[in-house]
């Protein structure tokens, strides 16, 4: 497909050499005013489907994008990505409260000196949702919306992060509607409806790639009955058999765990480590985030929302230190490994008691009858895939959707099958 002049210059700006197949139909939909979700795997290019088409409308109706991003890290690795490429990109959040665009003028609040002339803004949802932001941007909306990792919406935005649940009711107020683009590595067939229509988008193109990683070899560890003790040494030697090389990221259920392990191998690892998990200092959070992000650290060890969509592309090794929450969890998290298309392992350490210990993260959350029910029907196929000696890839694959995938051939149980 021929590729007009406008959007090779826009991948010239982002330093983008060619698009793959699949890049090509999303963009030319976007441009041409369409909503569009995109379900892809991690590493096939999902930033450049709408950073395209955003330069593009920025240069031919001076229009602007706003991206919704669920993390700060997330937002923190995009915006600098693009500043790197001459692409004027900001950001707000609460450690970016764009000071310089916002300016108390009056004891009835804060009105806003936002300067909207650039390409990019990024925020979070719960950003978009204040009065003070969406009054700055009433009278210059965005030509072009982005939900990055859509996926939140609905794991999040039922439960501790409603914003999301709002998006789709705010577009409906503005003057002018944008165009919506929504994105994400995991969507079943069941999630896309609902995430569709909580957006407000309206007849959208929906593009579904397949999310097989070959690159990643999918290692599992029956932890079941053993002491913490025994467990961290376990945790020590998949870590030292596959992580000699690049960085790593261990996930854990809890903060306790997190310090658990952080401890322990800091001891193993001396100045290696470093750690994330919503009840520390948000600075520290932040700085050792971006340690890790810039390569001042290589070790991360954190709970589940660290990660999602950081470009780092040399993590090697993704260790799941307890079972995931569910399929979708672990997808997205071992998505973070091999980013740069390089072989890197996925070791999970599952415990036949993690099944209790995450029904008791569940429940503290205090989810109504169905939701709660919902989370555990995931928690349970979740188990079944840590429990059955069918290839883990195939089984990952079809819960999320993807039709009569292949086996992987090297994954745990594809390689005692082959020696059985």
């Amino acid at each position: 497909m021929k590729l007009k002049d406008n959007v090779k210059e826009a991948m010239k700006q982002l330093q983008i050499g060619t698009l793959r197949k699949h890049q090509i139909q999303p963009i030319n939909c976007i441009l041409g005013g369409q909503d569009t979700l995109v379900i892809a795997p991690t590493g096939s290019g999902k930033s450049a489907m709408f950073q395209i088409p955003a330069l593009v409308m920025h240069q031919t109706h001076h229009s602007w994008t706003l991206v919704i991003e669920p993390t700060l890290s997330l937002m923190e690795d995009q915006v600098q990505t693009l500043n790197q490429k001459d692409v004027r990109a900001s950001q707000i959040s609460s450690n970016h409260p764009a000071r310089s665009n916002y300016r108390a003028l009056t004891n009835d609040g804060w009105v806003s000196m936002l300067d909207l002339s650039a390409p990019f803004l990024y925020v979070t949802p719960e950003r978009l949702q204040s009065q003070e932001f969406q009054k700055s941007i009433r009278k210059n909306p965005p030509g072009l919306v982005v939900i990055d990792e859509a996926h939140c919406v609905l794991d999040w935005g039922y439960t501790f992060r409603s914003s999301y649940l709002k998006i789709g009711k705010w577009l409906s107020t503005l003057k002018k509607r944008p165009v919506v683009a929504a994105f994400t590595a995991t969507a079943p067939e069941s999630y896309r409806a609902e995430i569709c229509s909580l957006l407000g988008m309206e007849q959208p193109n929906i593009y579904v790639s397949s999310l097989e990683r070959s690159n990643l070899i999918l290692i599992q560890e029956d932890c079941s009955g053993m002491d913490i003790k025994h467990r961290l040494s376990r945790l020590k030697y998949q870590l030292k058999k596959y992580g000699k090389d690049g960085r790593v990221v261990i996930y854990c259920a809890t903060r306790k765990y997190v310090d658990m392990a952080t401890n322990y191998l800091s001891k193993q690892f001396q100045g290696e480590v470093v750690k994330c998990h919503a009840y520390m200092d948000p600075e520290k959070r932040e700085k050792y985030e971006l340690d890790f992000i810039h390569g001042k650290k290589r070790i991360m060890v954190a709970t589940t929302a660290f990660g999602m969509g950081v470009d780092v592309p040399d993590i090697r090794l993704v260790i799941h230190f307890n079972l995931p929450l569910s399929v979708i969890d672990y997808y997205q998290q071992i998505g973070r490994a091999g980013r740069d298309g390089e072989k890197a392992h996925c070791v999970l350490l599952y415990a036949e008691e993690d099944r209790e210990l995450n029904i008791h993260i569940l429940h503290k959350e205090n989810y109504d009858e169905a939701q709660e029910k919902w989370l555990l029907e995931r928690l349970d196929e979740m188990v079944r895939i840590a429990t059955d000696e069918s290839c883990i890839m195939q089984q990952v694959l079809t819960a999320l959707g993807e039709k009569k995938p292949n086996t992987c051939r090297h994954c745990t149980t594809c390689q005692r099958n082959r020696r059985g």
